[in-house]
């Protein structure tokens, strides 16, 4: 018989972008990412202002509010957690060859910290509805309009006021553009707008706004809610300020900025490795996969930033990439060696089938069915009776290892 126990059966692979989309036709994950965020907008005054701020095409093409975004996060985050996208199965990802162990890791980083993640979508662009700015470029209708192309610094420096007025006008033209076009998806309509307006949305300082008071109350409150320690709360505010950083880091394989995060890691007493590998988890929700850019008449996902993150983070130390892979295969083999057990396929449920004693024939014998089921090769043959019990408790520890059928 042949098996394949990697951390679960692989499939085809498929293009992110065509995961993607077929995670948005997933009507059940988005019904529940939808109840999820307008509960919390119902509770929280600051989230149901964030879901309403817009955003433009060329960074956001995934849909014209912050809301589209955030949906698409949680979408695919709930995909993970129930198993519906895998990371190694994503063709991008997969032609990464020896990078498997990084991949099938990150994977599980989203999964053992679920809560955490779930926080950090509804959080992380909390302050986009008061950040907001706008640009636009010379005899672009945005700039006639008055949305004109100032400077990052100015940006920063913006009142509430100023703010709000270009928020409000922003607001108004795209409801009347949308009216006028009623035949159109909304995501449709956010193309069209821009082509005709060219209106550039951004946020100035949001990731470094989780640190004012208002913002990490609200960090707080939400924390609470999913019960999350105080201690990773703490790591969730240093997470989301720094959730932007990849993009600029990583723009290509960048070793040396590997030190960057090491020495915030060390600044709040974090583990360096454990404060990567979540890092990476939040640019794949926050980045890679919900926020869509439109390219040859198709809209995509750019897995690239996180691609040269993982390089980069094995060029700056090789050596610590061979013990990350020891401590996981450790870990992979306690979680085999506990279903092992319960499936009766361990040393002591083995030597009472096989009526053998303690010892190196023993251990051998052990080593080589326990080998044969790991790496999907034959299983040796012993008498009929027992090969059929053997075939039973091969199948009940398949049903432990892939509890959702695969």
């Amino acid at each position: 018989m042949w098996r394949n126990t990697t951390a679960h059966e692989r499939k085809d692979t498929e293009f992110l972008a065509d995961a993607v989309d077929r995670v948005l036709r997933d009507r059940g994950s988005r019904h529940l990412a939808d109840r999820a965020l307008h509960d919390e907008a119902v509770i929280e005054p600051l989230v149901a202002d964030a879901i309403k701020a817009p955003q433009s095409p060329r960074h956001h093409a995934e849909g014209p509010f912050v809301e589209d975004h955030l949906l698409l996060a949680s979408q695919i985050l709930s995909a993970v957690l129930g198993e519906k996208l895998h990371l190694v199965d994503i063709e991008e990802f997969a032609a990464l060859k020896g990078f498997e162990g990084e991949i099938e890791e990150l994977e599980e980083t989203l999964k053992e910290n679920a809560s955490l993640y779930e926080t950090f979508v509804l959080c992380h662009d909390a302050s986009k509805w008061t950040t907001v700015c706008f640009d636009a470029p010379e005899g672009s209708g945005g700039r006639a309009a008055g949305f004109v192309a100032d400077a990052w610094a100015h940006r920063h420096d913006m009142g509430i006021s100023e703010r709000a007025k270009f928020r409000a006008r922003y607001a108004a033209m795209y409801e009347t553009f949308r009216l006028e076009r009623p035949e159109l998806s909304p995501a449709e309509t956010q193309r069209q707008f821009y082509a005709t307006h060219a209106i550039d949305v951004h946020y100035a300082g949001h990731d470094r706004a989780i640190h004012s008071p208002v913002y990490r109350a609200l960090l707080d409150r939400v924390s609470s809610r999913r019960r999350l320690q105080p201690r990773d709360v703490d790591l969730l505010e240093t997470l989301i300020a720094h959730h932007l950083d990849p993009i600029a880091d990583f723009a290509l394989p960048n070793p040396a900025a590997i030190l960057r995060y090491h020495a915030i890691a060390a600044k709040h007493g974090y583990d360096a490795d454990d404060f990567v590998d979540l890092l990476q988890g939040c640019l794949f929700l926050d980045t890679v996969c919900g926020s869509r850019h439109r390219a040859d008449g198709r809209v995509r996902n750019d897995p690239s930033i996180l691609i040269n993150f993982l390089r980069s983070e094995h060029d700056f130390a090789p050596w610590r990439r061979a013990e990350k892979e020891r401590v996981r295969e450790e870990k992979k083999k306690r979680a085999r060696n506990v279903l092992f057990r319960e499936a009766g396929l361990d040393g002591l449920g083995l030597m009472d089938l096989l009526r053998m004693e303690p010892g190196p024939k023993f251990g051998k014998v052990l080593a080589t069915i326990q080998a044969a089921i790991v790496d999907g090769t034959e299983i040796p043959k012993f008498a009929k009776a027992i090969d059929v019990e053997i075939e039973k408790r091969i199948d009940a520890y398949f049903k432990l290892a892939f509890p959702s059928g695969e």
